[in-house]
């Protein structure tokens, strides 16, 4: 009895963990929109007082990804691993000359 007693409390720690980790990764995001370019998209947002730039296809650094700011545009993250990372990949075949 004892035992099932330590095995429904480590359970219970176990469960009440990863609700709280999955309440940290799935909070909305309030941001602010401050500007937008010719096509209607935000290239500018305010989240917590800071303005960042968003990031576009020319605009790659120091910015945040719009679905991290809350936006309806940019990439997905994927919800799976899509296979070896590039250093464990053999190299391409060089082309003889």
């Amino acid at each position: 009895m004892k035992h099932l007693s330590i095995f429904l409390a480590a359970g219970a720690a176990l469960a009440f963990g990863a609700v709280a980790a999955e309440a940290q990764t799935t909070a909305k995001v309030s941001a602010e929109i401050v500007q937008r370019n010719a096509s209607g998209q935000a290239t500018q947002v305010r989240i917590d007082g800071r303005i960042y730039d968003v990031c576009m296809s020319d605009t790659q650094d120091s910015c945040i990804n719009p679905r991290a700011a809350g936006l309806n545009f940019g990439n997905h993250e994927l919800a799976y691993w899509p296979g070896r990372p590039a250093s464990e990949r053999p190299l391409p075949r060089q082309a003889s000359r």
